[in-house]
């Protein structure tokens, strides 16, 4: 197999750090440290596959808020198709192994570049889509001047196909054309009409469904982005006789699908009627990322019931159910600050600076290390616990939030476990996850997963 260019950015070896860690319990680890629960992450996979079936819908997994091969093969499940998108090449570098293991297990598969690629990546692109059956390899074009750039760079022996996606902006406003562009008509009918490429069909993010705060509100963004693929199906020539996809999602608006099991809103059911008429002329494709691990930004959205289990198998959209924490360690203590406070040993380059709607920091404390008795701060409760206060570069500042009297005192060289607000970015300061499995004990590494690095 030829060398990527993936390979510039070396990776540790997997089975050195097994031998370092499994069997450890995470007290035992430097920190700061990421930790993914595998029992939590496979059933949050598992879930999503199952709501899919149940719907009838394709799915494509977003490899990008975790890099790793593990964790892409529970997205895709056992069997089935394995569709992926990812924001980087070496994403897709890394993945090609797999790919080409399903093609000769005669798996449905391909791949999609999420955001329209810049024109100095396509060479790796084609080198990708050379080793692989034709279209398996997908793009995503919004504009036509790109589309024309692109197609400038295919050799005159190229016999390879790439498929094309159009990008529609339903409102993110991040990429994608509109389709009330005076330029969108024109931009399908050139992407139709290039033999070397083949149409596959329309492709929306509702990436702003991250500031919806109901059930109701991400069921609606659903609905916006199908609503809209529809109208640009309007511009697809009358002779174009292939398969149509209309792709859409973000985690709050994918999850949330399994209300329209459970659920009899009225939005729900004007989403079954939609999904209904659209299934006869197209295929619907549901697209999401962050859902196996959920992060705090994901618990903020309410996007789906925060007890209960839904009919599909979904588990409560809640704490609960993240299965990502990031392992942090006490280096000081200042009890004295009008709010108690201590030193951690992680800051931005562990937690990331995203914020979180729904309350004023940068990370929750779980409760310790098996510490029942610590107070896990609650935004919709009472308000009272550590939260991640501040942070710097390299360390952050706990602050205890809430009444005094539920006050839990911390120790230097105590061992924390936090919940992030945003996984993908938190994720991307570590070089390996440290993999436990709450089913057996959730303080035991069992695994570890190399993250992929570059671009």
């Amino acid at each position: 197999m030829d060398v990527f260019p993936a390979s510039n950015y070396p990776l540790p070896s997997q089975s050195s750090l097994q031998l370092q860690y499994v069997g450890k319990q995470l007290n035992d680890v430097p920190t700061p440290a990421a930790v993914l629960d595998r029992s939590i992450i496979k059933r949050n996979c598992d879930a999503m596959l199952e709501v899919c079936k149940a719907l009838d819908v394709l799915f494509r997994v977003h490899v990008k808020s975790h890099k790793t091969i593990e964790l892409a093969k529970l997205q895709v499940g056992s069997s089935g198709p394995a569709h992926f998108v990812v924001s980087t090449i070496t994403e897709a570098e890394h993945l090609l192994p797999f790919l080409l293991e399903c093609q000769a297990q005669g798996r449905e598969c391909s791949l999609l570049y999420g955001v329209p690629i810049p024109q100095s990546a396509v060479p790796r692109l084609f080198r990708l889509a050379k080793v692989l059956k034709p279209s398996i390899i997908n793009i995503l074009i919004d504009n036509l001047d790109a589309f024309l750039q692109f197609r400038e760079q295919y050799g005159v022996d190229d016999v390879f196909d790439i498929g094309v996606y159009i990008k529609i902006d339903t409102g993110y406003h991040r990429a994608g054309i509109q389709t009330s562009s005076p330029k969108f008509t024109e931009l399908v009918k050139a992407v139709t009409s290039v033999a070397e490429v083949e149409f596959k069909g329309f492709y929306s993010h509702f990436g702003h469904s991250y500031a919806g705060s109901s059930e109701d509100e991400a069921v609606n963004g659903l609905l916006e982005e199908l609503n809209e693929l529809e109208k640009a199906t309007e511009a697809i020539p009358v002779d174009f006789d292939g398969d149509v996809v209309l792709t859409v999602g973000a985690t709050p608006t994918a999850t949330a699908a399994q209300n329209l099991i459970s659920s009899a809103s009225p939005e729900v059911n004007e989403f079954r009627t939609l999904m209904e008429r659209l299934g006869k002329k197209f295929k619907i494709e549901l697209h999401a990322g962050v859902y196996p691990l959920l992060d705090l930004q994901q618990v903020a959205t309410h996007a789906r019931p925060a007890t209960g289990q839904s009919q599909a198998g979904f588990e409560p959209l809640s704490t609960s159910n993240i299965g990502l924490k990031m392992l942090v360690e006490v280096t000081s203590i200042y009890d004295e600050r009008a709010k108690p406070e201590a030193l951690i040993s992680a800051g931005s380059l562990a937690l990331g600076r995203e914020p979180c709607k729904s309350y004023p920091g940068w990370g929750v404390v779980t409760g310790g290390l098996g510490n029942s008795e610590c107070k896990v701060y609650d935004d919709q409760g009472d308000r009272t616990g550590w939260i991640v206060g501040r942070i710097s570069q390299e360390h952050g500042i706990l602050v205890w939030e809430g009444s005094r009297d539920q006050f839990k005192p911390l120790k230097i060289g105590e061992k924390l476990l936090l919940w992030p607000n945003h996984a993908c970015v938190a994720g991307a300061g570590a070089g390996w996850y440290l993999i436990v499995d709450s089913n057996q004990d959730a303080n035991r590494i069992v695994d570890v997963w190399v993250r992929w690095r570059g671009w």
